[in-house]
C-alpha cells in the first residue's frame, strides 16, 4: 500500500490556527499522510495553503481532482472529498457536486476512510468547530477499527463539533492541542 499512517482532520471555526499549530509541529521526515478537511469557502483554499506551506517543509496538495496519496504529504480538500482505493493504493478525490451544507464535508471523508482496509492505520480528528459535521464519520471509522481524537472543551475555542463526536464515539481520546499534537507526531513516526 502507497501509504500506512493516515491522519484524517476536520475543523470548523477556530480551526486554521489549531491547523497551524499541528503543521507547524512537524519535522521534514513525519512519514503520515494527512489530509484536511477545514470549513472554507474553495475561494480561499489557496491562500491557506500558500500560508500552510511558510511553516512546513512537506509537500501540501489541494484536492481539486483525483490524487494518489503519498506518505508525508498533506492533502486539503478544496470541496467534499472521499478516499478511494485502486489496485490496492489509496486515492483522494472530489466528490460529484451535492448540497452540502458545509465546503468542505468532514463527515464523507470520515466515512471513506472507514471503508479502506483495516491494516491501513487511521485517525480521525475532530477539532474545534460549530455544529456537528464529522461526528457519523468519527463513528462510522471507529467501527471499522480506526482511532479517533476529539479537541478538549478547553481548549476548543467552539465545542460544538468535538462535543457531538464525542457523544456518538464515547470511548474516543479526547485532549488539548498539544497533546494531539503529540498524538499526531506519536501515529506517523510508529510507522516509518
Amino acid at each position: 500500500m502507497n501509504i500506512s499512517a493516515l491522519i484524517l482532520i476536520g475543523a470548523s471555526t477556530g480551526g486554521p490556527g489549531r491547523i497551524y499549530s499541528i503543521l507547524s509541529a512537524l519535522d521534514a521526515d513525519f512519514d503520515g499522510t494527512i489530509v484536511i478537511a477545514q470549513h472554507m469557502s474553495a475561494a480561499f483554499i489557496p491562500s491557506f495553503i500558500t500560508q500552510l506551506q511558510t511553516i512546513v517543509s512537506l509537500p501540501i496538495l489541494a484536492v481539486e481532482h483525483p490524487l494518489k496519496m503519498n506518505r508525508g504529504s498533506i492533502y486539503v480538500c478544496s470541496v467534499t472529498s472521499h478516499l478511494i482505493l485502486k489496485e490496492r493504493e489509496v486515492w483522494i478525490e472530489p466528490m460529484e457536486a451535492n448540497d452540502y451544507p458545509y465546503n468542505p464535508q468532514i463527515d464523507p471523508l470520515f466515512t471513506s476512510a472507514s471503508h479502506l482496509p483495516s491494516t491501513l492505520n487511521r485517525l480521525g480528528i475532530i477539532l474545534t468547530g460549530i455544529g456537528d459535521d464529522g461526528a457519523h464519520g468519527s463513528l462510522a471509522l471507529h467501527e471499522s477499527g480506526g482511532c479517533c481524537l476529539f479537541e478538549s472543551e478547553e481548549s476548543s475555542i467552539v465545542f460544538g463539533m468535538p462535543r457531538r463526536a464525542k457523544e456518538l464515539v464515547s470511548c474516543a481520546n479526547v485532549g488539548s492541542i498539544d497533546e494531539i499534537i503529540e498524538q499526531i507526531i506519536n501515529f506517523g513516526d510508529f510507522n516509518v
